[in-house]
């Protein structure tokens, strides 16, 4: 809280946290056989805390692109994305992606699965990353199938085994 005096008259004026994400002028295009596609068109969307968005749209209106370009998996052609304040130029660990369709290693169980994104965290031990898989999976209620392999699953087993992957630090 902020106070702010004007003659006689004393203002409390409440500090307005930065947006959790914040979209400014985002347009993209894409260069098809038939000529350049506009994706996106000067996008502008402000995401605060505790709040819950879904984008709604027909196919091929946007809706990927814009999510590829927040989780930082695309540049766009103009303007910029801040996640908690900060820009978004490349994936990071602070958001999370869960595709349309699984995603999942075919050669590895859904353990490994798991444990896939966890191997590249050279600050854990090897027992911390089984842990933490374990965690997931038990999360998502898919520790009786840690060791299945993932043409055994049924199509909710395999988006949570993604879902488990994709939550795992």
């Amino acid at each position: 809280m902020f106070r702010h005096r004007t003659g006689s008259v004393t203002e409390e004026l409440q500090l307005v946290p930065p947006s959790k994400l914040a979209i400014e002028d985002v347009s993209k295009t894409f260069q098809a056989a038939t000529g350049k596609v506009l994706a996106l068109d000067h996008v502008n969307l402000q995401v605060n805390e505790g709040e819950f968005v879904c984008l709604v749209g027909p196919s091929g209106c946007g809706k990927t692109t814009l999510l590829n370009i927040i989780a930082g998996l695309e540049k766009p052609d103009n303007g910029s994305v801040r996640a908690d304040g900060k820009p978004v130029t490349s994936p990071g660990r602070d958001r999370l992606v869960m595709f349309q369709e699984p995603a999942l290693f075919p050669w590895l169980d859904v353990f490994g699965n798991v444990l896939f994104g966890l191997k590249l965290k050279p600050n854990l031990t090897n027992k911390d990353r089984r842990d933490v898989a374990k965690y997931y999976l038990e999360l998502v209620g898919l520790t009786r199938f840690e060791h299945a392999n993932i043409h055994e699953l049924s199509g909710g087993m395999k988006q949570r085994a993604a879902l488990a992957r994709a939550l795992a630090p």
